[in-house]
């Protein structure tokens, strides 16, 4: 293999987390099929160097060589409009084997068409198999997640253009120091795009820990809101199935499955989600799944950890209650040790008050002695005078 060109999308002057991920899926690849692993890094203008920068930073998780490809149109909005003429040459000048682009709007929009630009194939959201001789397979869901397709690159005799969901691969370090390119894209004209604006909900969506999700059984837009609850109170995210959507209960860009939304969550509970193959095969297979059904043969229950057979609408909001009262014990002891740690501060500067003021009592008593027994009524003074000793001054505390 010749070589394995991961595109890296930019956010301003910083690589989003997406494409870092995919470069550390490229690592893996190139160092097990004995590949050179590349990094394009379209840009209006080298990014100014932060801490670290931005080439000693993919040189750290990877990159053999970082091609940064400069022209004043690819400071746009990371879509085929903006980057896919000057993207396009770069990998019709290079020939890579395998390209990895971060399943991200931008990567999305620009992936299919650098493919058919490339007369490549496109592969979207595979996973990676290794076949018997040691080739490369690429395996994804089809007809609804009912079959898996393989398809073997030293098959298809051509390039081939993969995304990669986010949160699904992990960074990979570098032991050597990356080789850098400057490129200048040919300058071309590009219509003119506007960006309206990015949904924050979206990348937060890709990166929760926690998702529930909502299925055909939540019932209404009603039931759909009490899963946002219960999302809010697991400080995740909310998700729902296609017929959820479907049927007007959640919106559409909630929706995941194949062919919509992936996530890649630790903890996935499901509430009135039967479970079908297409919505499962959008889940990470090591989420572990919680299900909540009335309809204890659903086939969510084959593949959840945990299931609770019932009705959700009475279900949830007895979690919901159970968690709250949770957390207003939490930050009731927390107040509580809070309050013992004030009284217990108080405690010690009484106390350390105390020690101090009695010990110039102490030091003032010894003082008033020490006259006392210097001084005396008078008569002292004469006999010290007959014995002929030299009174001794005395000594306060």
């Amino acid at each position: 293999m010749a070589n394995v060109l991961v595109y890296i999308e930019l956010s301003g002057d910083r690589p989003v987390e997406a494409s870092l991920e995919a470069l550390g899926e490229g690592r893996r690849l190139a160092t097990t099929l004995g590949a050179t692993l590349d990094a394009l890094v379209p840009c209006a203008k080298l990014p100014e160097p932060p801490e670290p920068d931005l080439i000693e930073l993919l040189s750290g998780l990877g990159a053999d060589r970082v091609m940064v490809l400069t022209a004043p149109h690819l400071g746009g909005p990371p879509l085929y409009a903006t980057h896919g003429d000057a993207v396009a040459a770069t990998c019709e000048e290079e020939r890579p084997t395998l390209v990895l682009l971060a399943a991200t709007p931008g990567g999305r929009d620009v992936a299919p068409r650098l493919a058919a630009r490339m007369g490549a194939a496109f592969v979207p959201e595979p996973a990676f198999e290794w076949g018997a001789g040691g080739d490369l397979v690429l395996a994804r869901p089809v007809y609804g997640g009912l079959f898996r397709r393989r398809l073997a690159i030293d098959d298809l005799e051509r390039p081939v253009v993969v995304t990669l969901p986010p949160g699904v691969h992990a960074r990979e370090r570098g032991d050597e120091e990356a080789e850098v390119v400057m490129l200048a894209a040919t300058a071309v004209d590009v219509a003119p795009v506007e960006e309206l604006g990015r949904r924050v909900e979206s990348s937060a969506l890709e990166q929760a820990r926690v998702v529930v999700c909502a299925g055909a059984g939540v019932g209404s837009r009603e039931g759909w809101q009490l899963v946002c609850e219960l999302a809010d109170e697991l400080g995740g995210e909310a998700v729902a199935t296609r017929e959820a959507c479907a049927r007007g209960f959640a919106p559409p860009d909630r929706e995941v499955g194949v062919g919509a939304r992936r996530v890649s969550p630790r903890l996935y509970l499901a509430c009135g989600a039967s479970g079908s193959p297409q919505h499962l095969a959008a889940i990470s297979g090591d989420a572990e799944i919680v299900a909540i059904d009335e309809d204890a043969s659903a086939p969510i229950f084959r593949v959840a950890q945990y299931g609770l057979v019932g009705d959700l609408h009475a279900i949830v909001p007895e979690l919901l209650r159970e968690l709250r009262a949770g957390k207003a014990l939490e930050a009731a002891l927390a107040g509580a040790a809070a309050d013992a740690a004030v009284e217990s501060a108080r405690a010690a500067a009484a106390r350390a008050k105390r020690e101090a003021d009695a010990g110039i009592v102490v030091a003032e008593a010894g003082a008033g002695e020490d006259e006392d027994a210097g001084d005396g009524d008078g008569n002292d003074d004469g006999d010290d005078d007959d014995d002929g000793e030299t009174p001794k001054p005395a000594v306060t505390g």
